[in-house]
């Protein structure tokens, strides 16, 4: 299975204090990949679901996110993979200021999300926008340094925090301190940074399929489901889109893909198939499908056998153990990203509970060490049976997915309504 490279951007925000107080995350291309073809829309989109993909707190840790938003996202178009309580959308220049756009910007300030003027110069248009942002970027290197206690008057009054960006010198950086500035972005303070990170590639056939059921009116969740088992790489994409602020209670963690399909909810899952349409690029061997396809279905048949109620865990289970064999990194680092629950994640690792040892057995069954996998307590005979009807199954799914493989290549503003 191919594993893509990507990569996402980081600029810190600082206070008065020079803390760091947020992050703004920035598209930056990976060689090779379709950076021409990307409007303001899907780069914002590629920057969101890079970040999921890479891990939001590897990225920000506990701070605040700050993230373009052109049109799409203010309008509803591009989803929202981000938690409200911590992130801040920036309102880029470029956007035309209508009656759409204000009414989203007014859903996502309802929802908790923060809204920032970007590169803000001062036009009589913007004002219906001044009333519900939270925070005005003032680029010095766009605005007369002469004009620029009168341009933070003004927005004063409508009860904006200010942001210097682009602040470059150490003089520059002395003299917004002096004029009240409360936070300040540049490169005297710290210039951008890449941080990288690795997803799975998913087939091109899956997503075409998904995209097909999503846009039926009549697909159900066990459809979607269906399709997303027997691609481990939509399976992992798609726990991470669900594990957006888990760690910080926002959303409850999962114990099945059918939980995790819930939690993502129908709209975002429409425009992830969309966004995966457009840039996937790589495409899949069959070896490392079936490894891990086989390894989930078996740890579902045994779960049948003994504790059926438990299947969906199991096959979760199994499938999201195998995820270290396909990233080329320790499962435990890529746990972190995932929003399990305490039963799938011990469950994962093969440790001492019910369907954690089911696990365990089938790891060592498909290592050929089967003098080992007697966790359970099934006999060797079941182990068997179940390893063939799972790679059967697996051989069965994985023939419509899998082609050829490639060689890799800040305060928040309490809105007043103006009578």
């Amino acid at each position: 299975m191919a594993v893509l490279d990507i990569v996402v951007g980081r600029q810190p925000v600082f206070d008065r204090d020079l803390t760091v107080v947020g992050y703004e995350l920035l598209f930056r291309p990976v060689e090779g990949g379709p950076a021409a073809e990307l409007d303001g829309d899907l780069m914002t989109t590629a920057v969101l679901f890079s970040s999921v993909g890479i891990g939001v707190n590897r990225l920000v840790g506990d701070k605040t996110i700050f993230c373009n938003a052109d049109r799409g996202l203010l309008t509803g178009s591009v989803p929202v993979v981000l938690t409200p309580e911590r992130t801040v959308f920036e309102v880029v220049e470029s956007v035309a200021l209508d009656d759409e756009v204000l009414d989203g910007c007014r859903r996502l300030v309802e929802q908790g999300f923060m809204l920032a003027l970007d590169h803000f110069r001062w036009t009589e248009h913007l004002e219906p926008l001044l009333e519900i942002a939270s925070l005005a970027k003032i680029d010095l290197h766009l605005v007369d340094l002469e004009r620029l206690p009168e341009l933070m008057e003004r927005c004063r009054r409508f009860g904006l925090s200010l942001v210097a960006e682009r602040v470059e010198t150490a003089e520059q950086l002395n003299h917004c301190k002096e004029l009240g500035f409360d936070y300040f972005q540049g490169y005297v303070l710290s210039r951008p940074r890449l941080v990288p990170g690795r997803t799975l590639d998913t087939s091109s056939v899956a997503r075409l399929q998904l995209a097909a059921q999503l846009v039926s009116s009549e697909c159900s969740a066990a459809q979607l489901e269906e399709i997303i088992r027997a691609e481990p790489a939509m399976a992992y994409q798609l726990l991470q889109m669900a594990g957006v602020g888990a760690d910080h209670g926002f959303r409850r963690r999962v114990q099945t893909l059918r939980e995790a399909l819930v939690i993502v909810g129908w709209r975002q899952l429409q425009s992830w198939i969309g966004f995966l349409l457009l840039t996937s690029k790589g495409e899949t061997s069959e070896e490392e499908v079936v490894t891990a396809l086989a390894r989930a279905r078996m740890s579902e048949l045994l779960a049948l056998e003994i504790c059926p109620h438990l299947s969906g865990l199991a096959f979760a289970a199994g499938l999201v153990s195998s995820f270290d064999l396909l990233l080329g990194m320790r499962l435990e680092e890529i746990l972190i990203s995932l929003p399990l629950d305490a039963e799938l994640h011990d469950a994962v690792l093969a440790k001492d509970t019910e369907v954690g040892r089911i696990v365990g057995d089938v790891i060592d069954s498909q290592l050929g060490n089967l003098d080992k996998a007697v966790r359970a307590g099934l006999s060797e005979h079941m182990l068997l049976r179940a390893s063939i009807k799972a790679l059967g199954w697996a051989l069965d799914v994985s023939r419509g997915f899998v082609r050829t493989s490639r060689p890799p290549r800040l305060a928040r503003k309490r809105v007043v309504t103006r009578s």
